[in-house]
Formats: structure tokens, sequence, C-alpha cells
């Protein structure tokens, strides 16, 4: 396979086609930073957090929608579904997740998720400041370099990071003095 990066192109079209079977969802994984800089890749992978339908409860109907389009299906290091999507001879994996193990994304995250349009595509997201609480919490080395690499990306793109959704954000995951010190670290906060 290889590392390689998936284009909005790409990205788009296989969106509109999970929108357009009812999937409820919204984005979650690195593909946050890169819409909101207006990238034109989003990353290597998309990670989804699924609403609806629940992908535990139905993975038969996320099977079928892989089936119907000639893609691939696997599992993500979860072993929930991962989809791996032939777009214009492009692959684009979609990590679908749902809160399970040690895997939670807050309800409030969900619910007050941004709305980003892309070419007219209207998507979830949550925002960039949950996104580096949650990249912060799992506390793993290779995701403290990322958090590094996203804060210079950020100020390269003159966007503001807000404080206080950041401690929000953290007392709604939890371990908010934790994720807090990591990110002062870091130089995400003052």
């Amino acid at each position: 396979m290889g590392w390689y990066l998936v284009s909005l192109k790409a990205f788009i079209e296989v969106i509109r086609k999970l929108l357009d079977e009812g999937i409820k969802f919204t984005i979650i994984g690195d593909t946050v930073i890169l819409l909101n800089t207006k990238s034109e890749d989003v990353g290597e992978d998309i990670d989804i957090f699924v609403e609806s339908p629940s992908i535990l409860e139905n993975e038969n109907f996320y099977e079928e929608i892989v089936e119907k389009n000639n893609w691939l299906y696997g599992h993500t290091w979860l072993n929930t579904p991962r989809i791996t999507a032939i777009i214009n001879n492009e692959e684009v994996n979609l990590d679908l997740y749902d809160n399970l193990y040690d895997f939670y994304i807050p309800e409030s995250f969900i619910k007050n998720a941004q709305r980003i349009d892309i070419n007219g595509l209207r998507i979830r997201a949550i925002n960039i400041e949950q996104y580096l609480v949650l990249k912060s919490y799992s506390g793993k080395e290779e995701d403290m370099l990322k958090l590094k690499e996203i804060l210079v990306i950020l100020k390269r793109n003159k966007i503001k990071i807000d404080e206080n959704k950041i401690v929000e954000a953290a007392r709604e995951l939890g371990e908010e003095s934790t994720i807090i010190r990591r990110l002062k670290e870091i130089g995400y906060l003052r």
C-alpha cells in the first residue's frame, strides 16, 4: 500500500456517498485540522464517529455498502469497521468509530460539532480545540509529536486557538489537569 495522502476531491466523493446512504457521522481525526486549514489533501485516513446507524449493531449495513461499491472491508485496531473506498484509482480509508473500550468521544463534542462547507458539501467535524484535547488525552508519544506538528501548521495558517474551549473540552473529557499540562508544555496554552 505505502504512505499516501487522500485528495480533497476523493474525500468529497466518498463522504457524499456515505451521506447518500443515510449515515450520520462526525469527522474526528487529523482530517479536522486539514479541513480547517483548507488543505488540498485530508490525511492518510479519515476517522469518523458514526452516530447512526450503529456500527456495532448494524455491521451488515456497512458490509452491504462496501459490496455495492466494490470497496474493501476490514477492521480498525478497535475491531470497528474500516472501509477502503476506491475513488478514481485512489484509496480512501475510512475508520468508523463508536464509544468502545478505551475509545471515548464525549457526546457534547458530537452534539456541538462545527459544520464545514467544502465545495457545497456540508459535513460535521469536531472543533480544533476538541481535537487537540483528544490527542493530548491519549498521551502517546506519537500523538504528542503530532500535536507539535499541528501547532506549526496552525501558526502558519494563522488559526487562533480558543484557550477557553480547550479548558472546557478537557473538563468534559476528564483528566483536565493532565491534558492542560501537556498542551501547555507543547505551547498551545499560556
